[in-house]
C-alpha cells in the first residue's frame, strides 16, 4: 500500500505541476514530509490523506491505489467472458463485452484498445479508425499504440487511404528491432542457453507464418500465373515439412490446409489431374480435422526446430462459428465461396469419403 500511495501521489503531483513546497503550504506540513510519502518511507494521516484527494481531484480510493486494484479486477472478468468467445468465434458477443466494459470505464485506454481490436476483427469501420486514432493521441504505452497503429494502418487501406497508410506504417521499426529479435540476442550473449532456445524456436515459429503469408502475396502479386501459384502453394508446403518434420502441425494444421485445398483447386481447374486434386483434397481435410481435434494444450515434440514449443487454446482466437471442417465441407460441397471446381469429382468415390470425413466432424 506505501508503494502504490507513494507512486500516485508522486505522479498526480507531477501532473499538474505541483511543487513539493506548493503542496506543503497547502497542507501546512513540511516539505521533507512530502518527500517520504513519495518515498514511500511513511503514509499520510487519514485527514492528509483526504485532503490530497480533495487537493488532486481524485477520490480516497484512487490515491490509495484501492480504485485501480479495482480497476483491474474487472478488466479480468472481461477478459475471462471474452475468452469463452474467442474459443467458440463469436465476435460480435466480444464486442458486447467491451462495449460494456468502455461504458463503465469510458476513458480507460486498455478497454478502448479491446474494442478496438474485437470490432476490427468484425471488419473496417468508422468506428475502429476513431478509436485507433485516439489510442494514438492518448496512450504511452508502447502495446496499445503499436495495436492501434497496426488497426488504423489495415483500416485505412480498407479505404483505399494508401498514402496515410504507408505514412503511418512507416513510423514502425523493422522487423530486426523487436521484443522477440532482440531477446534471442540477449540469451545468446549472457548464456541462458534454456530461455535462447525456447525464444529462437518461437521465433523460427513467427518466421514460418510470416513466409506462409508472403508466400501468399506472391500469389497476388504474380495475379493471373497459375502455374507460378501452384510451385508458390507447393512451397509453403514443403517449408511446413521441414519445420514439423514429425508432420504434427499443431495451430498450423489452419494455415496448412489453405495450402492444400487452392492445390486441389488449381490441379482441377489447370489440369483436370485427378490424382493430384485428390491428395490435396485428402491432405486438407486432414489439416481441417485435426486442427478442429486438437486439444486445450498440446506441446510440439520431436521437431527440430519447434521441440518443446507449448500451445493452449487460449492463444487461438477465432473469428467464426464454423469449425474448419465446416468451413471445408461447405466450399467443396459448393455451398460456400467455391465456384464449382470439384464438382467434376463429386460422383468420385474418394470425393465422397472427404465429404463424409468432414461430415463426421461437423
Amino acid at each position: 500500500m506505501e508503494i502504490t500511495v507513494s507512486k500516485n501521489l508522486k505522479e498526480l503531483r507531477r501532473g499538474r505541476g505541483v511543487t513539493q513546497e506548493e503542496l506543503s503550504a497547502y497542507l501546512s506540513v513540511s516539505p521533507q514530509a512530502i518527500s517520504k510519502w513519495e518515498r514511500g518511507e511513511s503514509l499520510p494521516e487519514l485527514d492528509y490523506v483526504v485532503k490530497l484527494s480533495n487537493y488532486f481531484g481524485v477520490t480516497v480510493d484512487d490515491l490509495l491505489g484501492v480504485g485501480e486494484i479495482k480497476r483491474k479486477e474487472k478488466i479480468e472478468e472481461y477478459e475471462a467472458e471474452t475468452a469463452k468467445y474467442d474459443r467458440t468465434g463469436e465476435a460480435e458477443k466480444r464486442v458486447e463485452v467491451w462495449r460494456r466494459a468502455v461504458e463503465e470505464f469510458p476513458n480507460d485506454l486498455e478497454c478502448l484498445t479491446r474494442l478496438m481490436q474485437c470490432l476490427h476483427a468484425c471488419g473496417s469501420s468508422d468506428e475502429v479508425i476513431e478509436l485507433a486514432e485516439r489510442i494514438l493521441r492518448e496512450s504511452t504505452d508502447n502495446h496499445q499504440r503499436n495495436s492501434a497503429t497496426q488497426i488504423l494502418a489495415l483500416n485505412l487501406m480498407c479505404e483505399e487511404r494508401y498514402d496515410e497508410a504507408e505514412k503511418l506504417i512507416r513510423t514502425l521499426p523493422s522487423i530486426w528491432i523487436t521484443t522477440d529479435r532482440l531477446l534471442c540476442d540477449l540469451y545468446r550473449n549472457n548464456g541462458d542457453k534454456e530461455k535462447g532456445r525456447e525464444a529462437a524456436c518461437g521465433n523460427i515459429m513467427y518466421y514460418f507464418d510470416m513466409a506462409l503469408i508472403d508466400l501468399y502475396n506472391l500469389c497476388v502479386f504474380n495475379k493471373g500465373d497459375y502455374e507460378h501459384y501452384i510451385k508458390l502453394h507447393e512451397v509453403a508446403i514443403k517449408l511446413a515439412d521441414v519445420i514439423f518434420d514429425d508432420g504434427f502441425y499443431g495451430f498450423y494444421n489452419c494455415r496448412i490446409y489453405a495450402r492444400h485445398y487452392w492445390l486441389a483447386k488449381l490441379y482441377t481447374n489447370l489440369h483436370n489431374d485427378e490424382e493430384k486434386a485428390r491428395y490435396h483434397l485428402e491432405a486438407a481435410a486432414k489439416c481441417a480435422i485435426d486442427y478442429d481435434n486438437l486439444p486445450e494444450k498440446f506441446t510440439y515434440k520431436g521437431t527440430l526446430f519447434g521441440d518443446g514449443i507449448e500451445w493452449t487454446q487460449k492463444n487461438i482466437t477465432r473469428n467464426s462459428t464454423e469449425s474448419i471442417c465446416e468451413t471445408l465441407l461447405l466450399t467443396i460441397d459448393g455451398r460456400g465461396l467455391d465456384d464449382g471446381s470439384f464438382d467434376r469429382w463429386r460422383e468420385k468415390d474418394w470425393f465422397r469419403k472427404v465429404k463424409e470425413r468432414l461430415e463426421g466432424e461437423g
